[in-house]
């Protein structure tokens, strides 16, 4: 059997028309190329090794991604004809199989193999390796999250973003991040619908900001005004067909409901992830509460208020005396208020009105009091906040002694 010098020889020779390339169109210096053939051999003969790490092929891929920019920079530069980007790129995805294959349970080195094909726009290959990554790991909800953000940004593809959580949520069901955004694709999702809506002047009670964005996701994709083609008008037109009207059905009425009153785009969808996810074995207090914070992110989703209060019924109903559903409690009048708003003041005294009532069933108070701490120095670090507020909430802390 070769020894691992023997194999570094055989990848080394692989390279060889590429560096002639490198020498005959002037791209790299001789002693340019000496020196990162230097580098490569020490690279081969580092992950050959017996005692091989996966960072090792890591730094390896990280330096073969790094020359093969420096070779795009002066092809243009020297506007020599790009004819070699192809075998770079097979050399990276060389080093990534092989790293793969030798450390097939590093899930970080199929990440950094999935992201490495998204940049080079290798969609075929992208779906080759996630197709290899999950048959070894379905259980790792890293992946199935980023196959699902890949199709939802890369491809606008809602439906397969759909798809990879719903096969995700089936394997981890032990893992509440994986359904928490689940719940907040979903989210995203409608956010989106309520942008567009306002662009287009279809909802003008929505004073959401065209320039407000989701946390964690752009507000708008590349697709936003997309042209629709018009129907082809039909050649034989019934004789019954008569406007507005079509065997009794009004069309003017249907075309005047609105589509935002249909129970998916009233938040039935996230709803039910989360009802789904009380029958799952990591549900608890701190599940509910991830939940809760998430959805109160998407202040923009006028349905937003209606799933937080779907949210805190359940905690109540399963947690009652919970730290967690009582800063749930706390919290809710001041979801979506910025600390410098006319309304604020008000929702204050209620979240404080409300912070007096847990505390006599809180089953934690000190812990109720961390919490509490935690979002109240958030407001009192906001710029130009009104003196009271700081005085009203300096005094709660003291008298929580947090």
């Amino acid at each position: 059997m070769s020894g691992p010098s023997d194999k570094a020889r055989f990848y080394l020779e692989r390279a060889v028309p590429q560096l002639q390339e490198f020498k005959e169109k002037k791209m790299f210096t001789e002693h340019e190329i000496r020196t990162l053939v230097k580098k490569r051999s020490d690279f081969e003969h580092k992950v050959l090794g017996r005692g091989s790490q996966p960072v090792d092929f890591a730094k390896y891929a990280a330096w073969e991604i790094s020359l093969e920019h420096l070779r795009q920079k002066r092809c243009q530069r020297l506007r020599i004809k790009d004819s070699t980007s192809f075998s770079g790129q097979a050399r990276i995805f060389s080093i990534f199989d092989r790293a793969t294959k030798k450390h097939p349970g590093d899930v970080a080195l199929w990440m950094s193999y999935l992201e490495c094909a998204r940049e080079a726009k290798a969609m075929k290959k992208f779906k080759e390796v996630w197709t290899a990554a999950i048959r070894l790991h379905p259980t790792k909800s890293e992946l199935w999250l980023y196959a699902a953000k890949w199709a939802l940004q890369t491809e606008a593809d809602m439906n397969g973003a759909r798809s990879y959580m719903q096969r995700g949520t089936r394997f981890c069901t032990t893992n509440k991040e994986l359904w928490i955004e689940y719940a907040k694709l979903e989210m995203i999702y409608l956010a989106k619908i309520a942008m567009r809506r306002r662009i287009l002047g279809l909802d003008v009670d929505n004073k959401m900001d065209t320039d407000e964005t989701v946390e964690g996701n752009d507000a708008e994709d590349s697709g936003e005004f997309m042209a629709f083609p018009d129907f082809d008008e039909p050649k034989d037109k019934p004789n019954t067909l008569k406007l507005g009207m079509i065997k009794g059905v009004s069309v003017e009425s249907e075309a005047t409901k609105d589509p935002m009153s249909t129970p998916a785009l009233n938040g039935a969808i996230p709803m039910a992830i989360f009802d789904a996810s009380r029958k799952q074995p990591f549900f608890c207090p701190t599940a509910a509460e991830g939940f809760f914070k998430m959805f109160a992110s998407f202040k923009q989703v006028k349905c937003s208020t209606a799933i937080l209060q779907h949210v805190l019924d359940c905690m109540f109903e399963t947690f009652p005396a919970d730290p967690c559903t009582s800063n749930c409690y706390v919290r809710q009048p001041l979801m979506g208020l910025p600390p410098t708003s006319p309304e604020f003041p008000a929702a204050l005294g209620i979240a404080l009105e409300r912070l007096k009532e847990t505390e006599a069933v809180s089953k934690d108070k000190n812990e109720l009091a961390k919490k509490t701490k935690i979002w109240a120095e958030k407001i009192l670090k906001v710029d130009d906040l009104d003196p009271d507020i700081k005085l009203v909430l300096g005094h709660t802390l003291r008298k929580l002694g947090a």
